[in-house]
């Protein structure tokens, strides 16, 4: 029979299950058990843990409890960040084989306990990562909560070297948004009307040309990519994630008609190659009743359902998102990065579950940390592609060594490499190129 790590810690709360399930069946990998019994754990013969304020036996695996993960509310936190061994750390220990409470401190980035506390909101009512305590302490491109369980994981393998520890599987996952399909294509014709006769009233004549040109069949849309798409995947032998628009026509909801044929055509053909997931719209707000009906425009045009999402304009609101998402059925969600900023917005490059701070309890929705979009170097940073290629190949080595999963965003019109993006296909190619090595 394999040998199980025993922790001990005197009250098994629902923030205690929860982050030793994440560090010890998700980041560390190896069979464990929890107990309060004091007894039990000094006759336990093999490897484990105290967790708690008071060591129990001498020469022990200690590690000096905050009372973070012991409470049931939300309240402020007092942090100082300081460093050991090249990491920053807080919730800092005066006793135990490390300098602090890594459970405590990666309970505290992972279930975004920062994001109920603060109210700095941008323009789309999106938490500020300038707000971020990574962020504010320079560890924002780091996945610091991997890499304290790197370090506990040699504590572990030195003192107990019969420990079975299992070693996770590097993940390459690119991912493309479709806000907006198509160009001129698929749109209602009071839309393409409108504009057409917009552009006219504005003397943009190469547009109203471009539009007409297009809409004749006479020149392809400047938005379609898609073939191009599936050759490169197919190329370096990788399967995306797709995730569609399918709101409503609104002010930052303009994709094509769903019910078109364009639309749903090219859903079919996306789903040859890539998986399909749901953009849910920037107006739904986490109302489930919008998004159920969002996710059956696209699903009707898939022989299965839809269990992956990524919010339009990576809008999270915790954690009436996640409950939305997960009342519908959603396993598996890829918002979780800022949009201004490329890096770790939860400290970690595993996919994890949602925490529900508010109810105390993790829901069954996956969070698979993206690390950057590419208009966040574009628009945000406004850093050339070549920097981008620098900047993108070192995230890629950070998530490579943590054996963690790298889940980068496009969209179809960034792709087309004209204009404003001209030049950005070679991130891209680049991207795929180191990310599947």
């Amino acid at each position: 029979m394999q040998e199980q790590l025993l922790i001990y810690t005197p009250t098994i709360t629902p923030r205690v299950k929860y982050v030793f399930s994440l560090f010890f069946e998700t980041l560390i990998n190896t069979p464990y058990n929890l107990t309060t019994d004091t007894a039990e754990y000094k006759n336990h013969q093999g490897a484990k843990i105290n967790y708690s304020n008071q060591p129990i036996e001498e020469g022990e695996i200690f590690i000096s409890a905050n009372s973070l993960l012991f409470e049931d509310d939300i309240r402020s936190q007092v942090i100082t960040v300081t460093e050991w061994e090249k990491l920053k750390i807080f919730y800092q220990a005066d006793a135990g084989v490390l300098p602090f409470d890594l459970f405590a401190a990666s309970f505290y980035l992972v279930s975004r306990y920062e994001e109920y506390l603060l109210s700095s909101l941008d323009d789309h009512d999106r938490f500020r990562h300038t707000g971020s305590l990574a962020f504010k302490n320079k560890f924002i491109d780091v996945p610091i909560v991997n890499l304290w369980a790197n370090k506990l994981k040699d504590i572990l393998k030195k003192k107990y070297p019969e420990l079975e520890i299992k070693e996770n599987n590097y993940v390459f996952t690119p991912t493309i948004d479709i806000d907006v399909a198509y160009a001129h294509k698929g749109r209602k014709l009071k839309i393409i009307l409108g504009s057409y006769f917009r552009a006219l009233f504005r003397l943009d004549f190469s547009y109203a040309i471009d539009k007409k040109l297009t809409l004749l069949g006479l020149k392809k849309d400047n938005f379609d990519t898609y073939n191009y798409q599936r050759d490169i995947f197919k190329k370096f032998n990788v399967r995306p994630v797709y995730f569609f628009l399918a709101g409503n026509w609104g002010k930052h909801d303009r994709n094509i008609n769903t019910e078109g044929k364009y639309f749903q055509a090219l859903v079919k053909k996306v789903s040859e190659y890539a998986y399909i997931g749901i953009h849910p719209s920037y107006r739904s707000g986490g109302s489930v009743a919008i998004v159920e009906q969002e996710i059956k425009r696209v699903e009707k045009n898939l022989t299965e359902k839809i269990t992956k999402s990524r919010q339009h304009f990576l809008k999270i609101t915790l954690p009436e998102t996640y409950r939305c998402l997960a009342e519908l059925g959603i396993t598996d969600d890829y918002t979780m990065v800022f949009a201004a900023c490329p890096g770790f917005r939860a400290s970690i490059c595993t996919p994890f579950f949602f925490y529900d701070l508010r109810r105390e309890t993790p829901l069954p929705v996956k969070l698979h940390p993206t690390v950057f979009m590419e208009g966040t170097f574009s628009e945000y940073m406004q850093v050339k592609p070549e920097e981008a290629i620098v900047i993108t190949r070192e995230l890629i080595e950070r998530v490579k060594q943590c054996k963690g999963e790298f889940v980068s965003i496009w969209h179809n019109d960034t792709l087309n490499n004209k204009g404003k993006w001209k030049g950005w296909r070679k991130v891209f190619e680049a991207m795929l190129e180191t990310g599947t090595k």
